[in-house]
């Protein structure tokens, strides 16, 4: 059993974040020597070593440290459950939350349902990081993320998994295209042209057991991780594109007409889902964002 305080926990935490030992007593307004003694215990006490000293870039954590890392942020957020416990605020729903969102996602959802929560619930502190499903799954893992945004995709077995909204793919067509008077096509009519493929790790996966699932394959003519470069390739007449995410505006950056098509084919959607570790139980404040979440997305599917 290891016995280390609270206190020392919170020193090695700050200077994992920091990656610097300097930084993190200045943070934590203490000496330096306060912050590499804590570690110093806690190095003893898990009888391993938790950081490499790198003399001109500070410390980096070992596989061990990682591991232990992730440990200190579950058991400080749950003091952190046990204080507002005992000081009688658990039932109201305030404090800090650390979230995720799916890239692809974020641009088009992410500022409606944090802006909408935090109306519903001024007294929070919600924080965001964007990025792809690798980045949102390793901080779940490591603590620094409770719930996540995303696609119920190359997920691993740890993770719960709530459904929040289908998204079927749809064709981008420039305004003047053949097709784009059309309700809806087969999709075809127009594998054969040049395609822009969104290339983004789950995008180009999907995509393309979309066009296998129908015995086709993609001319695809371009890629690109952005999607204003999508639509603004589309809107210049160099190619089509296939997406899952509704957008609301009609025009590329650059002005160019452009308008979705819908395909006629049976082809799955792909998810959109509300994540996070399933053997974490959601804080309060967690709970309430599933809620607003659930209840943001219901609305988005009518």
């Amino acid at each position: 059993m290891i016995d280390v305080s609270l206190r020392v926990l919170r020193y090695f935490v700050a200077a994992a974040d920091h990656g610097n030992v300097t930084a993190a007593a200045r943070a934590l307004k203490v000496s330096q020597p306060s912050v590499s003694l804590a570690i110093a215990q806690l190095e003893e006490a898990a009888k391993t070593q938790l950081f490499v000293r790198q003399h001109s870039r500070g410390v980096a954590l070992t596989p061990a440290g990682t591991t232990v890392l992730r440990e200190a942020r579950k058991l400080l957020a749950h003091v952190g459950d046990f204080a507002d416990g005992v000081s009688g605020v658990a039932e109201e729903t305030r404090g800090s939350l650390a979230i995720g969102c799916l890239g692809y996602l974020a641009p088009r959802y992410l500022a409606g349902v944090l802006g909408g929560f935090l109306a519903q619930y001024p007294q929070t502190d919600v924080t965001f990081r964007d990025g792809d499903q690798p980045d949102l799954i390793r901080g779940m893992v490591n603590g620094e993320l409770e719930v996540a945004l995303t696609y119920d995709l190359m997920l691993p077995r740890a993770f719960a998994v709530e459904p929040l909204l289908d998204l079927p793919p749809y064709i981008l067509l420039p305004a003047r295209h053949r097709l784009a008077k059309r309700g809806a096509i087969h999709l075809r009519e127009i594998a054969d042209e040049p395609c822009a493929l969104l290339d983004l790790p789950i995008s180009q996966d999907y995509f393309g057991s979309v066009f296998a699932s129908l015995g086709l394959a993609a001319n695809v003519r371009y890629r690109t991780g952005s999607m204003e470069t999508v639509r603004s390739l589309v809107g210049n007449g160099l190619a089509y594109s296939i997406l899952t995410l509704p957008l609301k505006v009609s025009a590329s950056y650059d002005g160019k007409r452009i308008g979705a098509v819908r395909l006629r084919d049976s082809i799955q959607p792909v998810r959109v889902a509300a994540v996070h570790l399933a053997e974490h139980k959601p804080r309060p404040i967690a709970q309430a964002f599933l809620a607003f979440a659930r209840n943001f997305f219901r609305k988005e599917a009518t």
